[in-house]
């Protein structure tokens, strides 16, 4: 899969570690099933495509089958491309297919993350996904305990967030899509502006933006807006919402979750957490100014995650007064050249709150204006 981007030149994508999980936790479960070595193994992508992964160090015995496969980020500067994702299956009585996390993978000890506390860092995709995958191949033949493991994992959680937002032991195994989209900065900002362009060409004044898959899936399942529909900004909103005013439009709206739009309400457009990473603060000194409420600043600061702050703030109210903090900041970038609407996400609590004008902007979209 490639991304073209203005240039000509083409940024290869790569595989998620959800996706090399899968692949091998399908792939050990297979030979263990039908007692047969393969070197090569499909495993299929949330959107329904299949890719193929390589096998190395395949093994199968009387009492298990185990196989590794190399993870390949694509041109994306992922700290975890070239790890090795093992798979071990084994037989159990009954007919059951249970998935240990073995050596390398975090274990989370906060809350406020998609996985619960004391269970193994493996999001809610991914573990579809595995569990989709090892079920192809054994059905209800058998009972099969499939174990994941990364060699390096504990090594490398060091350098990400992971202690930090409490999984502990390794590294998580993440991915919405299972592909890994080049993150080139350049050549990414080139490649997203050629959406913006094409419904410029087609005499498009408004625009849904979004910063990532969550944004997508919410608009299409809840909204009916099909993901052509939108315009991904990843973390370039400022850069995407100035090329918007270039372009000739005159509305925006912005679908995204908390944790990333929460930053524009601070006039931070790079929303990479590698140039700012300010989510709680933005959130506490915001929460302060709508209720003086020294206490809930205090536990805002101190939040594993946002996904935490939204369960324990008890007045919805706020919400739409950050809605308006974040639209208000948006416009000012574009120095009210472009209206900006916004639509804010959780995962856990879905819609939060939007502006006024939102949902008839999108209805608008929607139905091709």
């Amino acid at each position: 899969m490639q991304i073209q981007a203005s240039d000509k030149k083409e940024l290869r994508s790569g595989l998620t570690t959800g996706t090399c999980a899968a692949a091998v936790a399908k792939a050990s479960a297979y030979m263990l099933i039908n007692n047969m070595i393969i070197d090569h193994v499909y495993v299929t992508l949330p959107s329904g495509k299949e890719v193929l992964l390589e096998l190395k160090d395949v093994l199968l015995t009387s009492d298990f089958a185990q196989c590794t496969t190399v993870k390949d980020a694509g041109d994306d500067p992922d700290i975890t491309n070239g790890i090795e994702l093992i798979g071990k299956s084994s037989f159990v009585d009954g007919k059951q297919i249970s998935i240990k996390a073995g050596r390398g993978i975090g274990v989370v000890t906060k809350p406020g993350l998609s996985v619960e506390i004391g269970q193994p860092a493996i999001n809610p995709v991914p573990l579809k996904m595995i569990q989709q995958s090892i079920a192809e191949v054994v059905g209800n033949t058998a009972g099969v305990e499939v174990e994941i493991s990364i060699p390096e994992g504990e090594r490398l959680a060091q350098k990400t967030f992971n202690p930090r937002l409490g999984i502990e032991g390794g590294i998580s195994v993440l991915g919405t899509t299972g592909i890994v989209k080049p993150m080139s900065e350049e050549a990414l900002k080139d490649s997203l502006v050629i959406r913006l362009r094409q419904l410029a060409a087609y005499g498009h004044q408004q625009a849904i933006f979004t910063p990532g898959n969550y944004g997508q899936a919410f608009s299409k399942d809840n909204l009916n807006i099909e993901e052509e529909q939108t315009v991904l900004t990843s973390n370039f909103i400022g850069f995407m919402l100035e090329n918007a005013l270039r372009l000739g439009f005159r509305r925006v709206v912005l679908v995204g979750h908390l944790g990333k739009l929460v930053k524009v309400a601070a006039g931070i457009f790079h929303t990479h957490s590698k140039v700012a990473d300010a989510r709680n603060e933005v959130l506490a000194a915001n929460y302060f100014l709508f209720s003086k409420d020294e206490v809930v600043f205090d536990k805002i600061m101190n939040a594993n995650t946002t996904e935490e702050v939204v369960e324990f703030i008890e007045d919805k109210t706020f919400w739409h007064f950050l809605v308006k903090r974040i639209k208000d900041r948006a416009q000012q970038h574009v120095h009210h050249e472009l209206e900006v609407e916004v639509v804010l996400l959780s995962q856990k609590a879905g819609l939060l709150a939007q502006t006024s004008k939102a949902k008839q902007i999108m209805e608008a979209v929607k139905n091709g204006a």
